[in-house]
């Protein structure tokens, strides 16, 4: 790597639009949740007369396979927030770092030039004779 070209304004700028975009997540694994359910009660049951007649409170094959599918991709759903979020805090942090550590380095610099002890210039340097 040749060098570092962060602009904290940057991060900034994508870390609020991944929230954003994490934000309206919530709303479409919710719509999701609601769309699988909605399916699940549509599909039928394993007796006759569905739902409202002998079948009521047995699920279908297809919303038992519903039903497991959303259980099966539940951990996986939950995983994307806490990995978005520890990718968001990690990226804030390490840009923190990064410019505490910039000013470290510029102060030191100049700390390091202000105390530069002039050499002994041989004879006849001032008046150009080298």
């Amino acid at each position: 790597m040749q060098g570092w070209d962060i602009t904290p304004s940057g991060v900034g700028f994508v870390v609020s639009r991944v929230e954003e975009v994490m934000n309206a997540l919530g709303g479409i694994v919710t719509a999701y949740a609601e769309d699988m359910e909605g399916a699940a009660r549509s599909a039928g049951t394993l007796a006759p007369g569905g739902a409202d007649g002998e079948g009521k409170g047995r699920s279908g094959l297809v919303a038992a396979a519903l039903a497991e599918f959303m259980t099966g991709t539940a951990d996986e759903l939950q995983f994307i927030g806490l990995r978005v979020g520890k990718s968001l805090g990690g990226a804030v942090e390490a840009t923190a770092a990064y410019e505490a550590g910039d000013l470290e380095m510029a102060a030191q610099t100049q700390a390091r030039a202000a105390g530069l002890v002039k050499p002994d210039m041989p004879e006849g340097w001032k008046a150009g004779r080298l």
